[in-house]
């Protein structure tokens, strides 16, 4: 009866206890609930908050066991602004871009030139014979002077010639635009690359010198017997893996920094990390950045001048079954013509109209063609309309995503901080407790802090990349 009484007793407790489990869980819960959506009002964190300071040295890492120690902090310090306007100043692409913009501004003048006036001028002289039937064989030396100048009053053609070029010009412009932000972006993301990776590389030195020390502590503990050759070779193979780590990181810290030098043609002692505090605002709605990506982005905004210079050229097409009306001004000025006279001066002022016209429709099949080409270029303008939508929703995701991740990055970093400095100071006083706990600690504090530096980083260039797709990021610009 007390054996049953007591398993009786027991599973009362049980249930009791697991009573309070569940209320303390679900209190854990809402705490941590509250306490992200506390977080998530915070400013996000910064390269500083990992560094203390604003200026980050960039040594020639070597790759391999050779490592060039970092220098003193030099005084001066390349910025984001002067990376930019370097990478402006140097790239080909941009190059490119600026001279199809002044031919379409050539285009511009020239269809503006043909609804201007034109003059011509005309002198001819040199001997000429005459003879009629009843007359004898006339020898004399012939000469005339003309003077034009015409003004067109009526010519759609011409008109709508000279608008659709003003779209054209209005479209290369926006392009310009776009090539200008692609460098930026270019840039940005790069210098961003270059700090992330010296960062990662000075996390992987630190982890690294942690291993090594726990490898001396176990090669002093195995040589007088108090600790397995195991452990020894347990402790080898994460200095060896975290070896390999580093050389990972001091590749990728290159090829960072050589892509920087590629698009800015420097290469510094020393960055000024970027800082998305430095950057515009952006507003927090995917709904609001989608209206401003449609209406701002110069890509979609050049592909609707396109559209509209197709309906210009519709309109030329079609104009030309109408007449089309000019004012002349004329002066001739004619010696000896058609046999030997006295000069002869005709002044006139006409008012001149033309018509012309294909029978055969060319008119009519060229304004087919141009709509055919204008359905072309509005499919594009909703393709690219819904590709940016589509954009901006995973841009605007990866950067709350980022926000988040850091929040947790620095908690994960703050425990295993705590960890690794008793490890610390357990391999101090010669008393390790527990060898795989020490292994792992080294290990997540390194991987805590390299998702941190890669979430600071994720979120500068989400942060940019927004601002690129809704036409801002020429705020940033020198």
């Amino acid at each position: 009866m007390k054996i049953a009484q007591s398993h009786h007793q027991v599973a009362y407790r049980l249930i009791q206890a697991s009573r309070w489990t569940v209320w303390a869980a679900a209190a854990l819960l809402v705490q941590g609930v509250q306490a992200q959506s506390v977080d998530a009002g915070k400013k996000p964190l910064r390269f500083f908050d990992l560094t203390q300071t604003d200026v980050l040295a960039l040594p020639a890492f070597e790759i391999g066991d050779t490592d060039v120690a970092a220098s003193a902090q030099p005084d001066n310090a390349t910025d984001l602004p002067e990376f930019i306007q370097r990478a402006l100043d140097t790239s080909p692409q941009l190059q490119q871009v600026r001279a199809q913009l002044d031919t379409a501004q050539s285009g511009r003048k020239i269809a503006r030139a043909d609804l201007l006036p034109s003059l011509s001028l005309r002198y001819a002289t040199g001997p000429e014979r005459s003879q009629t039937v009843n007359q004898a064989l006339d020898e004399h030396t012939y000469k005339q002077n003309a003077v034009r100048l015409t003004q067109p009053i009526f010519n759609a053609t011409l008109w709508n010639e000279f608008s659709g070029s003003r779209q054209a010009e209005a479209s290369a412009q926006y392009r310009l635009q776009s090539a200008y932000d692609n460098v930026v972006m270019s840039v940005v993301r790069s210098t961003v690359d270059v700090a992330t990776a010296r960062l990662v590389l000075d996390f992987s030195n630190i982890q690294l010198a942690q291993l090594q020390n726990i490898m001396t502590y176990l090669e002093t503990r195995v040589a007088v017997g108090a600790a397995s050759p195991a452990d020894l070779e347990r402790a080898r193979t994460r200095v060896l893996n975290a070896r390999q780590v580093r050389i990972e990181q001091q590749a990728a810290y290159r090829n960072a920094a050589l892509e920087l030098a590629r698009l800015t043609s420097l290469t510094p002692q020393a960055i000024r990390l970027p800082d998305v505090a430095r950057f515009p605002a952006i507003p927090s709605s995917a709904a609001q950045l989608q209206t401003l990506a449609l209406e701002q982005n110069p890509d979609i905004r050049a592909l609707k001048s396109d559209v509209e210079f197709q309906e210009f050229r519709i309109q030329a097409e079609m104009s030309k079954y109408l007449p089309v009306v000019g004012f002349s001004l004329e002066r001739d000025v004619s010696k000896n013509v058609q046999g030997t006279n006295g000069p002869h001066t005709d002044t006139r002022a006409l008012l001149v109209v033309n018509w012309a016209t294909s029978l055969g429709g060319k008119e009519y099949f060229q304004a087919e063609q141009a709509r055919s080409e204008m359905r072309v270029r509005e499919a594009k303008v909703t393709d690219e309309s819904q590709r940016l939508t589509q954009a901006i929703e995973g841009d605007h995701a990866l950067l709350q995503s980022a926000v988040l991740r850091m929040q947790t990055a620095q908690q994960e970093q703050a425990s295993a901080s705590s960890v690794v400095e008793a490890v610390a100071e357990q391999l101090r006083i010669g008393r390790l407790g527990s060898l795989l706990d020490a292994l792992d600690a080294s290990e997540r504090y390194f991987s805590a802090r390299q998702r941190l530096a890669q979430s600071i980083g994720q979120n500068i260039k989400a942060h940019a990349q927004i601002l690129q797709r809704i036409g801002q990021l020429s705020a940033i610009q020198p």
